[in-house]
């Protein structure tokens, strides 16, 4: 056990990788629900390997870069593919082209990254543009809205608006916006009042899930989305002001 105990967040991040993998087979099968629910599941994983290595305490060299690698494939190529996937359009050569638009960004936001995090730069508060893995994860959600609206209305609205919509998600990955770290502000200390209320936001969100999962995913994605463009502007203006 000693010995595997380094490599536990490494091995959550093959589990990221792994449900990229299968996402992309079940689009090949045209099952794109599932592979939508495997990417929002690899989202869990990706979480938890940092939380995990920081928790034992332990870190492979080489970890970092295969976390990394995992998240091209599954929030930046998978996403892509399962809009290729949809069988509404048909100018195949213009989405194909906003699809891989969508891996590019994707590509060089983690290199970025990886760039960053290897430098002695100070540990930012924000992300400094939309993470990759939120997304991938918006891609998903939306896919699963999609497909639920299909079934209970036959609205194929949010299908026929996801090219454009994840054009906007390609520029937002190499903007300058600043996104907030919710763990982290999960983290820090709070007094009853914010305790109590943090809990009571968490548990109605947690009950709204579990009734409405495929509408409260996509409307988490984008609240989250809409919230750091605006904590981008506000802080723009205040260093313009100052």
């Amino acid at each position: 056990m000693t010995k595997i105990k380094p490599y536990l967040p490494t091995i959550v991040s093959i589990g990221n990788l792994t449900c990229g993998f299968v996402a992309i087979i079940f689009i090949i099968n045209k099952e794109l629900s599932y592979a939508a629910w495997l990417i929002i599941t690899a989202m869990v994983l990706d979480g938890l390997d940092g939380q995990i290595a920081r928790l034992l305490k332990t870190k492979v060299a080489w970890g970092g870069h295969l976390d990394s690698f995992a998240d091209m494939i599954t929030f930046g190529l998978a996403p892509a593919f399962l809009i290729g996937g949809l069988d509404v359009f048909n100018a195949h050569i213009a989405i194909w082209f906003v699809c891989f638009f969508f891996t590019l960004c994707a590509v060089i936001r983690l290199a970025k990254f990886e760039a960053e995090n290897n430098s002695d730069n100070a540990r930012s508060k924000y992300f400094t543009g939309l993470p990759t893995t939120l997304a991938g994860g918006t891609v998903a959600s939306l896919i699963l809205l999609d497909s639920y609206l299909k079934t209970t209305v036959g609205i194929p609205i949010v299908s026929k608006s996801l090219p454009s919509i994840m054009f906007i998600l390609s520029i937002l990955m190499l903007s300058k916006v600043q996104y907030i770290k919710i763990l982290d502000v999960l983290r820090k200390k709070h007094d009853l009042a914010h305790l109590l209320m943090i809990i009571g936001i968490f548990s109605t969100l947690l009950v709204l899930f579990i009734l409405y999962p495929h509408i409260m995913l996509s409307l988490g994605f984008c609240v989250y989305i809409i919230i750091g463009n605006n904590h981008g502007i506000f802080r723009k203006r205040a260093i313009h002001t100052t």
